[in-house]
């Protein structure tokens, strides 16, 4: 994902999986294909080594479980200072918790898509 539309659909979807140094958000995309948005601020990583690898580490879990996702938009946005280890550890079981709770919630809410053609 790259468009400002495309994250700010899924901050108004309201789906959020909170984990210890990061926030998961997810929304339906309505695709045959998971998307993945990354937001690492500088603020809170200031390195560009570190904030790259931080990527790499989200990019690389999300690439293992794709074929769980199928048809969401993920945003992981960093909120505080992750060890890597604690980040990889964090993140598997994080992705299933957060494609649950988008199930659950797209069954109990109409279309966001609704008035679209």
């Amino acid at each position: 994902m790259r468009e400002t539309d495309e994250f700010s659909s899924v901050f108004r979807f309201r789906c959020v999986c909170a984990l210890p140094g990061l926030d998961l958000l997810a929304a339906p995309n309505g695709l045959e294909y998971p998307r993945l948005g990354l937001i690492v601020p500088k603020k809170i990583i200031p390195t560009a080594v570190a904030r790259n690898r931080i990527k790499r580490l989200i990019r690389e879990s999300f690439r293992l479980n794709q074929n769980e996702l199928i048809g969401l938009d993920l945003v992981a946005r960093v909120k505080a200072k992750i060890d890597e280890a604690d980040l990889v550890n964090v993140l598997h079981p994080g992705l299933k918790r957060c494609r649950s709770l988008v199930v659950s919630r797209a069954k109990s809410t109409p279309s966001i898509n609704s008035g679209k053609p």
